[in-house]
């Protein structure tokens, strides 16, 4: 499908720019409703994680001969508390967002969407499915920063792949897909150190995950494949797919939806008395 055949869809659209505007207005209030509540009760429930980094040290053994040898040493970087906040943060971004986009002045966002790209999708996306994946990569025991701070980093990376495939994408007349396969990679290595920790944890008696932490990761691993599976449809053309603008009413309802079943689990999971 080329540049003009999608532009021609887009313009006949059922689909108005009008009812995307008033769609992203409603998000933007459900997602404000919950982020408010998390937020007060994120401040009544305290919960606390050390995080960690890990230095070397330099263990002796015997000094004749001289034997030695370099043993990491962990140190506590710093401890996260209200973790409930942090999880209002989550909906609140959301909200930001979707009040920005349909409030944005000289109608940027209308016009992204007639070039079949939406900018400010994938901005909000890459701070707010980031903090999520961070808060689910410590459930699991990623407790180290410099861990945190990269799953954090190639997540970024991937959704901001999402942005250049559609970037690149506009005027093309064949899909360009080495955006999209670039961004798998980067966004399929963090489940794999979520998977390892997991499993690993399985298997220790001592630190058995919690049962809502394997429903959790059930859920974001589907979810996650949903938004992709999305963008395939879109770029392949198919069926409805063909109108960017239905993709785009489809990431919209799969961005709340996900967010709020996500943001949830993880608060009634860890803040639970059983």
């Amino acid at each position: 499908m080329d540049y003009k055949e999608r532009q021609e869809i887009i313009a006949n659209s059922p689909i108005s720019l009008a009812y995307l505007k008033r769609f992203n207005t409603a998000a933007g209030i459900l997602h404000l409703m919950q982020g408010i509540i998390m937020l007060s009760l994120g401040l009544l429930l305290d919960w606390t994680r050390d995080i960690y980094t890990f230095y070397l040290d330099i263990d002796i053994i015997s000094i004749s001969p001289p034997v030695f040898e370099v043993v990491p040493k962990p140190q506590i970087a710093f401890t996260i508390s209200y973790l409930g906040v942090i999880l209002a943060s989550f909906p609140l971004i959301s909200a930001i967002a979707h009040f920005s986009i349909a409030y944005l002045k000289n109608n940027k966002y209308n016009e992204s969407l007639k070039k079949g790209i939406n900018p400010y999708r994938w901005y909000e996306y890459a701070l707010s499915s980031s903090i999520m994946i961070i808060l689910i990569a410590m459930l699991v025991g990623v407790w180290e920063i410099w861990s945190l701070v990269m799953i954090f980093v190639l997540n970024t990376m991937m959704i901001m792949f999402g942005y250049f495939m559609e970037l690149v994408n506009q005027k093309t007349e064949e899909t360009t897909w080495s955006p999209f396969l670039v961004g798998c990679i980067s966004g399929g290595t963090p489940w794999i150190v979520l998977f390892s920790y997991f499993i690993a944890a399985i298997g220790s008696t001592e630190t058995n995950p919690p049962p809502f932490v394997y429903l959790i990761l059930l859920i974001y691993f589907i979810l996650f494949n949903v938004f992709a599976i999305n963008m395939v449809l879109q770029y392949k053309g198919v069926g409805r797919w063909r109108d960017y603008l239905y993709g785009e009413r489809f990431y919209i309802i799969l961005s709340f939806v996900a967010k709020s079943i996500l943001a949830w689990l993880v608060f009634v999971g860890v803040f639970s008395p059983f």
